[in-house]
């Protein structure tokens, strides 16, 4: 059969079982098989079966995902969100929009140990969406600021995604983490300048007296010191080169496991191990999803190499008579439908192995593109029909999703806006890669 017919049918298959509610690994799994099935013949596709699954994941670097997850889930059992936000409303009383900007702080210096957008979402969602209502923010203002906020727990170090990214392409995983900081503080800053132009004080003046009546020294500092010791601990091997990026994150995980032990040493030996056995189910079951949207990519991608499609499709762009920044251009844009219909682990291990030959053909630099894409996938988790994060926190704050996609489009305008200023001047992104020397 022809290469196109069968292309074709595997896409066909694919949207079938994506509409029917299949899960991504099992369906691109599926869809893979068939496609070898039609390309190679049943010998090829048993023994493609039996391999792939193994080679997929026998992979001593993808031990860093376990162990990012760990930081993030010790990090949520020790309630440090909780203290940086405490910390961050106590500082920003006299500011106005005060409070959206302290969940944006407290979204930033979460993400900064979780690496994950949706426990960033949620975790400090039941914090703040209560708050910022009781205080007259609209509850699309309020979601809104959480759902979008929370997108920086794939872009700012530790994170799962660009180190996934890594994996994929032979980047240095070190100057990808090392590349994401400045753009994610960045977009944090832009998101504050925002909130402070829309909102107003939160507090009466009477409130503002009562809250600062509480001592600075008497506000949970620890836990904003616990982010700069988790964070510096994982980041310093990657900068110095002491310990490999897996080894930062056991070494990150460690100690997120010592924070968490200390903050329920009071609750008792049975509350311990309990909230210990549920860290440790909630860590296999993200590793495990992981592992099998990896299984199944896989699988698609052996597809994809025996048919030549990736060479093939090399060659198309290339020959294009337009220039490589459009094709680039092109190729982010794509990120914004498949941000509709899938989450962001699928995006990346279907999109980046086909893009990234390309992209690298062209001259352009591996690290500036990873953080687009992610810039890309950030506005995936917040667009809908999908939008994960949007359903993240209408799940934790009782808001329906539909007035929360409302909240979200001013922010997604912002992503765009910042993903095009990441565009057009590359040294925001590769400046402190390049000084750090990673």
């Amino acid at each position: 059969m022809e290469p196109g017919a069968v292309l074709i049918i595997v896409l066909a298959v694919f949207a079938v079982l994506l509409i029917s509610e299949v899960p991504i690994a099992f369906v691109l799994a599926l869809a893979g098989a068939v496609g070898i099935l039609l390309t190679r013949g049943l010998d090829v596709t048993t023994s493609a079966m039996a391999n792939v699954p193994f080679t997929a994941v026998a992979n001593y670097s993808l031990s860093i995902v376990p162990m990012y997850v760990l930081v993030g889930v010790f990090a949520v059992f020790a309630r440090i969100a909780e203290h940086v936000y405490t910390v961050a409303d106590r500082l920003l009383v006299r500011v106005r929009g005060g409070l959206g900007v302290a969940t944006i702080g407290a979204c930033a210096g979460f993400a900064a140990v979780t690496g994950s957008s949706v426990a960033t979402a949620a975790t400090v969602g039941r914090l703040a969406i209560g708050e910022m209502r009781k205080r007259g923010y609209p509850d699309t203002l309020a979601t809104g600021i959480v759902a979008a906020s929370g997108t920086l727990g794939i872009l700012i170090p530790p994170s799962i995604i660009l180190a996934i990214y890594g994996i994929l392409t032979g980047e240095s995983i070190a100057a990808l983490l090392v590349a994401g900081i400045i753009p994610g503080i960045v977009s944090a800053l832009i998101y504050t300048i925002y909130v402070v132009a829309k909102g107003r004080p939160d507090q009466s003046e009477a409130e503002i007296i009562e809250t600062r009546q509480r001592p600075l020294r008497q506000l949970p500092w620890r836990g904003v010191f616990r982010v700069g010791v988790i964070f510096t601990l994982v980041m310093l091997g990657v900068y110095t080169g002491w310990f490999t990026v897996t080894e930062s994150g056991a070494l990150g995980a460690f100690f997120a496991l010592v924070i968490m032990l200390i903050e329920l040493r009071k609750d008792g030996l049975r509350r311990v191990l309990e909230v210990v056995k549920a860290a440790f189910l909630e860590v296999a079951a993200v590793t495990s999803m992981s592992f099998f949207i990896f299984i199944g990519s896989s699988i698609f991608t052996f597809y994809l190499v025996s048919a030549g499609i990736p060479t093939a499709f090399l060659r198309w762009v290339t020959s294009l008579d337009i220039s490589g920044t459009l094709i680039v251009a092109l190729f982010l844009l794509v990120l914004i439908p498949l941000g509709m219909a899938l989450d962001s682990l699928s995006i990346l291990v279907i999109f980046v192995p086909l893009t990234y030959p390309v992209i690298h053909a062209l001259g352009f630099d591996g690290v500036w593109y990873a953080i687009l894409v992610v810039k890309g996938i950030e506005l995936g988790q917040i667009t809908p029909p999908v939008g994960i994060n949007v359903y993240v926190v209408a799940g934790v704050s009782g808001v329906k999703p539909e007035r929360v996609f409302r909240g979200i489009w001013p922010f997604a305008g912002l992503d765009v806006a910042t993903a095009l200023t990441f565009f057009l001047f590359p040294g925001i992104i590769l400046w402190l890669p390049s000084v750090v020397g990673t």
